[in-house]
């Protein structure tokens, strides 16, 4: 696949800002306007008073590292939302694109297209919350530039087909974008070992689940080189600070820490599991390979009121009638899932 004739052309023809840290980040700084007396804070942090390297070169080295992959074939963003709509904005032309979004799925691919002014095509996912080919195959036409997949799939908690996805990807001339968020509760099922021989393949991944580090406002994307070339032209240029950057290397030499969370998650989740199925208006928990369930209730709309009474937030989405009766219950620690069955009991 030729990559080029994917891109928008200004966006090729793109003269990135060229700031001052992109040659020069040692010697006697002079270049930037800096307050070179230091900064008003006390930190661990250095040199808060400098702006961060541009290139993202120890994030990348250290993740690369971590990943086992190229760290040309990385870049980050403010979470994995900044990818999407840098992504949109290289591949995608204003009032001309469309992109497909198979439904139910994350929320922000429409809302950031919609930002662009990128046309968003709907359909629906199966019966079993995977990826219905022909539906997707009926949508596309010239303008189609992307394709939106989230794997495992927020809201359902599902994996995809990788089988259904490779074909897409060796079938589809256009961008494939696996939103990857909740992988490392399924580690092993990632789509990152087909990315070496499918160029047009976009992963987004993201600190804020299993890294335990939401509050941050990091993500990363997986992709060839030449897509990150890309990204890096058209993304701010100092678009991760040097806190985020040092505590993203400090979570990354740590990752053993993170297996344990993911370890604790998951045997939280199956008791959570266990335990709604004791309730006679739990209908249906669906499957669920990230770290939360979706589960078809009774009176579904009345439950979620009855917890946010009692001040436990879950979600319920009214956008797609096959989830409409359904929360979707983040897997808590143990006092937290303990509180929340303990409440839904009082309503047998």
């Amino acid at each position: 696949m030729e990559l080029e004739k994917l891109v928008r052309k200004n966006i090729l023809n793109l003269k990135p800002y060229t700031s001052a840290r992109d040659k020069y980040q040692d010697g006697i700084l002079l270049d930037a306007n800096e307050n070179s007396l230091g900064s008003v804070i006390e930190s661990d942090v250095k040199d808060l008073n400098r702006y961060p390297d541009p290139h993202q070169k120890q994030l990348r080295k250290t993740l690369s590292e971590y990943l086992k992959i190229d760290m040309l074939k990385l870049i980050f963003g403010v979470g994995s939302d900044q990818i999407i709509d840098l992504v949109i904005r290289v591949f995608c032309e204003p009032g001309v694109s469309n992109v497909i979004i198979p439904q139910p799925t994350y929320g922000v691919f429409k809302v950031a297209c919609d930002i662009n002014n990128i046309e968003v095509k709907e359909c629906k996912l199966d019966s079993n919350f995977d990826i219905d080919m022909d539906s997707v195959s009926k949508l596309v036409n010239n303008q189609t530039k992307m394709i939106f997949l989230c794997s495992p799939n927020n809201p359902t908690g599902n994996l995809f087909d990788k089988q259904k996805i490779k074909s897409m990807a060796e079938t589809f001339d256009g961008i494939i974008f696996i939103d990857e968020a909740y992988i490392e509760f399924s580690e092993n099922n990632s789509f990152l070992s087909e990315l070496g021989a499918l160029k047009n393949v976009i992963i987004s991944r993201t600190f804020s689940k299993a890294w335990g580090l939401a509050g941050v406002r990091c993500g990363y994307c997986i992709a060839d080189k030449f897509i990150i070339n890309l990204l890096f032209k058209v993304k701010d240029p100092y678009s991760i600070s040097r806190p985020t950057a040092d505590l993203i290397v400090a979570a990354l030499n740590n990752s053993e820490k993170m297996n344990e969370f993911v370890f604790q998650i998951l045997n939280e989740k199956e008791r959570l599991i266990s335990e709604l199925k004791k309730l006679d208006f739990v209908l249906k928990i669906y499957p669920s390979d990230a770290n939360f369930v979706l589960v078809k209730m009774k009176n579904a709309n009345e439950i979620f009121n009855y917890l946010n009474q009692k001040s436990i937030r879950v979600r319920i989405r009214k956008d797609d009638e096959r989830i409409a009766d359904c929360l979707r219950i983040t897997a808590g620690n143990t006092e937290q899932n303990d509180l929340l069955i303990k409440t839904l009991e009082e309503l047998k």
